[in-house]
């Protein structure tokens, strides 16, 4: 919806000039009236209000476009290039809301903005980082679970071995050459291979 013209409106920009320099309502009072424009202090008040949000809206729709158009860009280096990982995530994270830390000096909402996305980015990296310790925990499990269960089955292998071997015929000597070949076998394979190097 189009705003009310205003008598003011001609003055606009020397009303803004005057704003930035800080001149108070009955200062810029008296220059319009000077440039032959009479208007009550409300009015005037109540017309600067209205153009300073005029100014913010345009700002922001220019920063939505910008971003919409960022948005683009970077979707088109994704399709042509591998999303970034965590690290690069968080950094340009970073930098996002270093910039809009930097401009809630003028406006507060920016501030905020800067502190949800921060919070966001450290909520994101926070999960990613239990997920990956949560799957190492894992993994040592069934590595633990795996050993265990080898162990045993090696174990009960030996003494269905040595039981075997102690009720043969062979002598002791052949008894301890049979039981040294059985237990060793896996060991002295492996060390064949060159996958495991007994001490001598």
């Amino acid at each position: 919806m189009k705003a009310r013209e205003s008598k003011l409106d001609q003055y606009a920009a020397s009303l803004a000039d005057l704003e930035a320099e800080k001149k108070t309502l009955k200062e810029m009072q008296a220059w319009l009236a000077e440039e032959g424009c009479v208007i009550s202090t409300s009015t005037l008040s109540d017309y600067l209000a209205g153009q300073r949000q005029a100014r913010l809206q345009d700002k922001l729709l220019a920063r939505i476009a910008n971003g919409a158009q960022q948005v683009k860009s970077v979707e088109k280096q994704f399709g042509d290039n591998p999303a970034p990982g965590l690290e690069m995530l968080i950094k340009l994270h970073r930098v996002l809301t270093l910039q809009l830390a930097t401009q809630g000096n003028a406006d507060p909402e920016m501030l905020k903005l800067a502190d949800q996305l921060l919070r966001t980015a450290m909520e994101f990296a926070s999960g990613q980082t239990k997920a990956a310790h949560k799957e190492r925990e894992l993994k040592l499990a069934e590595e633990k679970f795996q050993n265990e269960f080898c162990e045993r089955i090696l174990d009960q292998a030996l003494r269905d071995a040595a039981e075997r071997i102690a009720n043969s015929n062979l002598s002791n000597a052949d008894k301890i050459a049979a039981m040294r070949k059985e237990a060793f076998k896996g060991v002295d394979a492996l060390e064949a291979s060159g996958k495991v190097v007994i001490p001598t």
